[in-house]
């Protein structure tokens, strides 16, 4: 962000539409206008594409996906003090607290894909992400010490979840919903889209993409997936009703003498993940291939439900 900066941090801009040929903002198919938009939520670039039966209807309705990503990132923001998660960590240790509907849907997948990657995926590591640097600036690396403190936290973190509540196990212990909270907002921008008669749109938060249907006369969205270099792609992939997400540890990285360290941490070894130097997961939801990207980032393994990858050794 720094991209999902609003949540934690993550890796910029990997991947990205190219726009399918012989489509023109002035045109339109089988009754339908294509219409764009482009705006700035959850701390980085957003575009949309999708067609409507009018220019007014599709703005109308990427306006409310917009909103709808904005209201997204106010439940789940790490660095809003009015937001729900923080609310949940600040309460970690002591007893449950309410949450709001969005936070607890997100929080009962994260469990089910913590247990599904066995562990790879971990919304517990915000420890490692405070020992390592990426909230306050520090001048070395972490100590083994530090280390094995952060890893026995993150180890420890236990979610419990009741009825409209949600506490956490431990005093030290903390959430950072940065390998998923993008992917669920996508999944709802999707849904407003689809609630306002939308049947084919791409929604790109910096990189991580949901598609509707397709564009007419096309199987899918073309979806071009670049490396952390300028204009270097290393793959493409189509998708329909799918999405696709990108996780790299090369862009958003804090530097020390010794180390440079990328965001995306493995939860037991405490260290960045280096299983794989870039992965792009397509998945049936935004929610599912956020966080299998970041869990084949730490593992290496394919998760059950990736339909489709790319991957860079």
């Amino acid at each position: 962000m720094n991209r999902r900066s609003f949540l934690g941090i993550a890796a910029s801009g990997l991947a990205g539409m190219v726009a399918p040929r012989g489509l023109h903002a002035s045109g339109a198919w089988d009754g339908e206008r294509l219409v764009e938009r482009w705006s700035w939520v959850m701390g980085q670039p957003v575009h949309i594409t999708l067609f409507a039966v009018t220019e007014d209807a599709g703005l109308e309705a990427a306006s409310r996906a917009l909103a709808e990503l904005r209201r997204i990132e106010a439940r789940l923001s790490l660095f809003d003090a009015a937001s729900d998660l923080v609310a949940l960590n600040e309460r970690a240790g002591r007893g449950p607290v309410r949450i709001c509907p969005d936070l607890e849907a997100v929080l009962g997948r994260s469990e089910q894909l913590r247990a599904l990657t066995a562990g790879a995926f971990n919304p517990a590591v915000e420890p490692l992400m405070r020992a390592w640097g990426f909230r306050a600036p520090r001048r070395s690396r972490p100590s083994t010490v530090e280390l094995a403190a952060a890893r026995r936290e993150v180890a420890a973190t236990r979610l419990e979840l009741g009825d409209g509540t949600a506490s956490l196990s431990t005093r030290a212990g903390r959430l950072d919903l940065g390998g998923i909270g993008v992917g669920y907002g996508l999944d709802r921008a999707g849904d407003i889209l689809r609630s306002a008669g939308i049947r084919r749109a791409l929604v790109d938060v910096s990189g991580d993409l949901i598609a509707l249907g397709s564009p007419p006369g096309r199987s899918g969205w073309d979806v071009d997936i670049a490396t952390g270099t300028p204009n270097q792609l290393f793959g493409t992939v189509t998708i329909r009703d799918a999405a696709v997400a990108t996780s790299s540890n090369a862009t958003s990285v804090v530097r020390y003498p010794d180390i440079v360290a990328g965001h995306v941490m493995d939860p037991a070894s405490g260290i960045p993940a280096h299983a794989l130097a870039q992965v792009s997961v397509v998945a049936a939801t935004a929610t599912e291939a956020d966080a299998f990207s970041t869990a084949m980032l730490v593992s290496g393994r394919r998760p059950p439900g990736v339909r489709e990858l790319v991957t860079l050794p």
